[in-house]
C-alpha cells in the first residue's frame, strides 16, 4: 500500500466526497418522500456544502529561522522547481501565511496591511472584508511573475519607533528586536499584518490547507494564532534546527503553544545535513542523528517516535532535481508516511464523528418512520383480508373499535400538544439566554471590571468574570435541557403504555467540550499574564489584543453553544413528533379502508389491490432508505439494528 502524502490526501477527499454525496442523497430522499421542514433541508445542504469545503489545516510552528518555509516549499510546492515561498536568509515570510484552494475563485495573494493592528478588529473579522486586503492575482502560467508575487511575503516596512511602538511591534527594553534597528529613530517592520494564498495545488484541492506561522516568540505575534489559529489545527509540526538544538525559546514554544494543543504534534529536526561529514561513514552520521533525535525528545519529554529528522534544503532538491538518493538521505519520506498514516486519518475521524453528531439520529428516526409506513400498508392490508368473508355487522363492529382507538390516540395527542407548547416555550426562553445580545452584555460586564487600565492584572480580572457568567449560561441551559427531558419522556411514556408506541430516550445535551475550551482560554489568560514581558505596563498594546482575541474566542464559544442546543432541542423534539403524526396517519387510513369497505363489502379486493401497489412504492422507499444508511454506516462506522416491519394482529383480527 502507498503510505505516500499524496495518496493519503487523495484517500481523504475520495471518503469526505463520497460522505458529501450521502448527504445529498439523504436530502433528495426527503425532499422527494416526506414533507420536511425547509429549515430541515437547507441545514442538511449546508452539511452536505461545507463537507464538500471541509479541509485539514497543517501548522508549521516555530522561531525564526528554522526551516518551516522551506520545508512547505519541499513538500508540498516542489513540482514548482524553485521556491514558490521566500525562505532565503533574511527573506523569509514575515507573517503569518494560509494557504489552501479555493476552486470557485481565481487563484491570489491577499495581503492584510500591517497598519490594521491600530484598529481593534481580529483577524477573523478582517476575513469578511476584502475591501481591507489588498489582492495580487495569480498567473500560475507564468513562472518569473509567480516569484515576483510570492517575494511580496518578506516585504518589510521602515517606520519610526513611535508608530512601531504603537503598532505593538517594538519596545527599547526587548533585546530581542535590536535586529530591527535601522538608525537612531527607525526600525524594520513586516509590511504585511497576514497573508492568504489561494493557489490550484493537487494536494491544497484534496482539501489540505497550510499554515505558516512565523517568530511566534516575538514581539507583535498575533494573539489569534495561539489562541485559534494554532488549537484549531488539525495537526501540528515543531520545527527545530540541528545547528542550534532546543533553546530556550523553543522551549517554551513548545510548552506555550504546541505540546498541549491538536491530537496530533511532532517535532521536526531540521538542517542535518549539517551533520553529514565526508570524513564520516553512513553508519557514523546515523548514530549522531539518532543521538540527536533521542536528546530532542528527552529535553521535550515526548517519546523519539514523535521525533522526525531531515533536511528541509536537501529534499527540495532531491525532489527538483529527481535525485532519488538526495531524497531518501533527507529523511522527507519518513515524514510523508507519518502524515498519511497518523494526521489524515485523526482528521478524517473528527469529520466522521462531526456526521454522525449532526445527521445520524434523524437518518436513524428516517429509517424507521420509513419501515413503519411499509408496516402500516402491510397491517392494512391484514385488516382487509381479515374482512373477507364478513358480513355488515361484524364489519360495523370492527369500524367502531377503531374509531375508538383513534379517539383516545387522538385525545394523548391532544394531551401532548400541551405538553408541546410548554416545551416549545421553555426552548424559546432557553434560547433568549444564549442569544448575541447576552454576550454582548457579558462583555461589557468583563470589560467594567478590566476598569480600561489594561493591565495583566485587570485582563485576569475580566476574563475571571467573563467565563464565570459563561459558565453560568452552560449550567442553566443544562438545567432546562434537563427538565425539558423530563416532560418529554413522561408524555412519551403515555403514548407507549396506552398505544404500544416505541419508548423513546431524548439524547442528553453535552456541553463539555465548550466548557473545556473555556477553560483553555483561562489558561492561556493565566500563561499570558505570568510571562515577565507582559507585566510591564509598556504592554498595554498586547493586553489590549490579547483581550479581544479572547473575547472573539469566547463569543465563538456562545454561538457554538447556542447551535448545539438549537440542534438539541431540535433532535429531542422532532422524532417524538414524527412519530405521534405518523401514528396517526396510519390509524385514518387503517380507518378509511374499513369505512369504505363497510359502505360497499364487494370493493375488498380493489382495496386490497391498492394497498399492495402502496406497498411496492413504500418497499421500495425504504430499500433507498436502507442503501443510504448502509453508506453512512460504511463512511462513518455508525451501526443502524435492523427494521422489524412485521406487522401486529389489529383491530379487524381482533374482532374476526
Amino acid at each position: 500500500m502507498n503510505y505516500g502524502l499524496e495518496s493519503g490526501i487523495t484517500r481523504f477527499r475520495d471518503r469526505r466526497d463520497r460522505l458529501a454525496r450521502v448527504v445529498t442523497h439523504y436530502k433528495e430522499w426527503l425532499e422527494q418522500y416526506t414533507e420536511t421542514d425547509a429549515e430541515v433541508l437547507l441545514r442538511i445542504f449546508d452539511l452536505s456544502e461545507n463537507l464538500k469545503k471541509d479541509r485539514l489545516m497543517l501548522a508549521f510552528v516555530a522561531e525564526f529561522s528554522r526551516g518551516k518555509t522551506e520545508l512547505i516549499n519541499a513538500l508540498f510546492f516542489s513540482d514548482f522547481k524553485q521556491r514558490l515561498l521566500p525562505s532565503d536568509a533574511g527573506r523569509t515570510t514575515m507573517c503569518p501565511t494560509e494557504i489552501f484552494c479555493d476552486t470557485e475563485a481565481e487563484p491570489y495573494i491577499r495581503l492584510l496591511p500591517i497598519e490594521t493592528r491600530f484598529r481593534d478588529d481580529s483577524i477573523a473579522g478582517l476575513k469578511r472584508m476584502p475591501v481591507e486586503w489588498n489582492t495580487i492575482r495569480l498567473d500560475i502560467t507564468d513562472s518569473s511573475a509567480m516569484f515576483t508575487a510570492m517575494r511580496k511575503l518578506a516585504e518589510t516596512k521602515v517606520v519610526f519607533k513611535v508608530e512601531a511602538r504603537a503598532l505593538g511591534l517594538w519596545d527599547e527594553n526587548d533585546p530581542n528586536l535590536n535586529w530591527m534597528v535601522k538608525d537612531q529613530d527607525r526600525v524594520e517592520i513586516p509590511a504585511w499584518r497576514y497573508a492568504m494564498i489561494n493557489f490550484p495545488h493537487p494536494l491544497l484541492e484534496s482539501g489540505l490547507a497550510i499554515l505558516d506561522t512565523p517568530g511566534l516568540n516575538a514581539m507583535g505575534a498575533e494573539p489569534e494564532l495561539t489562541l485559534s489559529a494554532i488549537p484549531n489545527a488539525h495537526a501540528l509540526l515543531f520545527l527545530l534546527a540541528t545547528d542550534t538544538g532546543v533553546t530556550q525559546s523553543d522551549f517554551e514554544i513548545w510548552n506555550k503553544m504546541v505540546s498541549k494543543h491538536a491530537s496530533q504534534h511532532y517535532a521536526v529536526l531540521n538542517k542535518i545535513d549539517m551533520l553529514w561529514d565526508d570524513l564520516k561513514t553512513e553508519e557514523e552520521i546515523g548514530r549522531t542523528i539518532q543521538r540527536q533525535i533521542e536528546s530532542t525528545a528527552q529535553q521535550l519529554n515526548i517519546s523519539p517516535g514523535g521525533v522526525l529528522a531531515i533536511s528541509a534544503q536537501k529534499a527540495l532538491v532531491g525532489k527538483v532535481r529527481g535525485d532519488e538518493g538526495m531524497l531518501k538521505r533527507s529523511g522527507i519520506q519518513a515524514l510523508e508516511v507519518m502524515l498519511a498514516r497518523e494526521i489524515i486519518p485523526s482528521r478524517e475521524k473528527i469529520m466522521r464523528e462531526s456526521v454522525v453528531r449532526e445527521l445520524g439520529p434523524q437518518l436513524n428516526e428516517t429509517r424507521e418512520v420509513a419501515g413503519k409506513r411499509l408496516m402500516a400498508a402491510r397491517q392494512s392490508l391484514m385488516d382487509l383480508q381479515a374482512l373477507s368473508g364478513k358480513n355488515q355487522q361484524i364489519v360495523a363492529q370492527m369500524r367502531d373499535k377503531m374509531v375508538a382507538d383513534k379517539q383516545m390516540y387522538e385525545e394523548t395527542t391532544r394531551n401532548f400538544n400541551v405538553t408541546r407548547k410548554i416545551v416549545s416555550q421553555q426552548g424559546w426562553e432557553l434560547l433568549a439566554h444564549l442569544d448575541d445580545g447576552r454576550m454582548d452584555k457579558i462583555i461589557e460586564e468583563s470589560m467594567v471590571a478590566i476598569n480600561d487600565s489594561w493591565t495583566t492584572a485587570g485582563l485576569i480580572r475580566g476574563m475571571h468574570l467573563l467565563v464565570r457568567r459563561m459558565s453560568g449560561e452552560f449550567d442553566h441551559a443544562s438545567q432546562q435541557c434537563s427538565a425539558i427531558k423530563q416532560l418529554l419522556v413522561a408524555s412519551y411514556q403515555r403514548f407507549h403504555d396506552v398505544h404500544g408506541l416505541e419508548q423513546a430516550d431524548p439524547p442528553v445535551l453535552d456541553l463539555t467540550r465548550y466548557r473545556a475550551r473555556l477553560d483553555e482560554l483561562m489558561v492561556s489568560t493565566q500563561e499570558f499574564c505570568a510571562d515577565p514581558l507582559n507585566i510591564m505596563l509598556e504592554k498595554r498594546f498586547m493586553v489590549k489584543k490579547f483581550y479581544i482575541g479572547l473575547v472573539t474566542q469566547a463569543r465563538i464559544v456562545f454561538q457554538q453553544v447556542r447551535m448545539e442546543t438549537e440542534t438539541w432541542l431540535r433532535l429531542t423534539l422532532e422524532p417524538i413528533v414524527a412519530r405521534i403524526k405518523e401514528h396517526k396517519l396510519q390509524l385514518e387510513h387503517r380507518l378509511e379502508n374499513i369505512n369504505k369497505v363497510h359502505a360497499n363489502l364487494g370493493s375488498i379486493q380493489e382495496r386490497s389491490q391498492l394497498v399492495s401497489r402502496d406497498m411496492v412504492q413504500l418497499k421500495a422507499q425504504l430499500d433507498q432508505i436502507e442503501a443510504i444508511a448502509k453508506e453512512f454506516s460504511i463512511l462513518t462506522g455508525v451501526a443502524f439494528k435492523p427494521l422489524d416491519t412485521t406487522p401486529q394482529p389489529g383491530a379487524a383480527q381482533a374482532v374476526a
